[in-house]
């Protein structure tokens, strides 16, 4: 009885004790800058920056996010560049995403040097780009595999690790859909809703980082989940990114931020700032191997 009796006023004092806290945010917000620059050799410069909003925000679009007026300027041994404001649309998501380009190709061999002003606010950072560029042996579709999200199917490539430095991947799929394909994120499942019908291209970024840490030169296995839905007859491109450490660094810390949100077990992890000034994010460097075609050979189970 007196273990029926706690229970029931624990179960009272879950259920009754209701409050609504009005959360107050000053009218001099300054939010956290945040910036993603991925240079991809032989593409133009691409980098994104915004600011974090206040807590009561709604969700939000990244062109309420972005960051405008801001200078940011890279410099190599050539000499430098001021990039502009541009945006692209994506078909996907159905909004404008808005960033800051450059109209010099990224170079392979080359230091950039970032430099970006805020508000008065001064932030810096450098990349070299001199990571060594693995080849793609052969890709498979794997009807399941188990990583810490669970079971799924996806794609296994055998990947050949270049000898004698430490290599960081990531796994690119470009391919073309319309809006009757449906993403399957973890927080929530995303269509599209502007098309009609019409095709565009989307890439599937993978979320996991591989590393030949204690596999330097060998052949490596890398499983996949995909996230856009397929049929059998599905053609795509698969490439293989090979970034250096600190994009490999902050993306991996990505990945276990969303772990972490999905599971209220796992200790919370922060995104550590990588840039010179206090800004959250990265500035970091790729170099892609070349597309292979891949074709689904069977529906999405």
């Amino acid at each position: 009885m007196r273990i029926r009796l706690t229970i029931i006023l624990v179960i009272i004092s879950l259920t009754s004790c209701e409050k609504v806290i009005d959360l107050k945010t000053s009218s001099s917000f300054q939010g956290t800058v945040f910036i993603e620059g991925l240079l991809v050799v032989d593409q133009l410069p691409k980098i994104y920056l915004s600011e974090a909003l206040p807590f009561k925000e709604a969700q939000v679009t990244p062109q309420q996010v972005f960051a405008r007026n801001a200078t940011i300027t890279l410099t190599n041994i050539f000499g430098s560049e001021t990039l502009q404001p541009d945006s692209i649309f994506d078909q996907f998501r159905c909004r404008w995403e808005p960033f800051y380009r450059g109209d010099l190709p990224v170079v392979f061999g080359q230091t950039y040097h970032m430099e970006v002003n805020f508000e008065g606010q001064i932030f810096t950072s450098s990349t070299t780009i001199d990571q060594s560029t693995p080849s793609i042996e052969s890709i498979t579709y794997t009807g399941e595999f188990f990583d810490i999200y669970g079971g799924h199917d996806g794609v296994k490539i055998q990947l050949q690790d270049p000898e004698g430095s430490p290599n960081n991947y990531r796994f690119q799929m470009n391919r073309r859909i319309d809006n009757t394909v449906s993403h399957a994120h973890e927080l929530d499942v995303v269509q599209s809703d502007c098309t009609s019908g019409e095709l565009f291209w989307v890439s599937d970024i993978g979320r996991t980082i591989f590393n030949d840490k204690g596999t330097d030169g060998l052949l490596l296995e890398l499983l996949v989940e995909v996230s856009f839905e397929y049929s059998a007859g599905d053609s795509t491109w698969v490439t293989i990114q090979s970034l250096d450490a600190k994009a490999a660094r902050f993306y991996k810390e990505l990945d276990d931020q969303l772990i972490s949100i999905l599971n209220p077990f796992v200790e919370p992890v922060f995104l550590k700032s990588q840039i010179d000034g206090g800004a959250v994010g990265f500035f970091g460097s790729a170099v892609l191997t070349d597309s292979i075609l891949f074709i689904y050979p069977q529906d999405n189970p």
